[in-house]
């Protein structure tokens, strides 16, 4: 069965939009060769703290929206920044910026954590 690919564009604007509107500053992205999952996470004192699964997918049908934050990333790191801007057309503010953080535990499993 053919999965269905997810557009990068909605689907970062529809993953920043609930983050800001809920006061989430963490977008975490696991990644394995099986799965990629999308979690939110909140630390605040102000909101207290807190955990939400987002959604998952298989990588093939998620790889748009990687893409698309791979691709900003790539930019920040040559220009020496330590911040990332991507695009979301869906969203009054279009630019979303955050800072991010790889980490690789080997046999192709990945943490990507986007502060925003």
């Amino acid at each position: 069965m053919a999965e269905k690919k997810y557009p990068a564009g909605q689907y970062l604007s529809a993953l920043f939009g609930y983050a800001r509107d809920f006061n989430y500053n963490h977008l975490v992205f696991e990644v394995n060769r099986f799965k990629v999952s999308v979690s939110l996470q909140r630390r605040s004192n102000t909101y207290g703290n807190a955990d939400l699964f987002y959604s998952s997918a298989e990588p093939k049908a998620f790889a748009p929206v990687l893409s698309a934050i791979n691709q900003a990333i790539e930019i920040a790191e040559l220009e020496g920044d330590r911040q990332a801007t991507v695009k979301t057309p869906d969203l009054t503010r279009e630019d979303q910026i955050f800072q991010f953080k790889l980490k690789e535990f080997g046999h192709g499993k990945y943490l990507l954590d986007l502060s925003i």
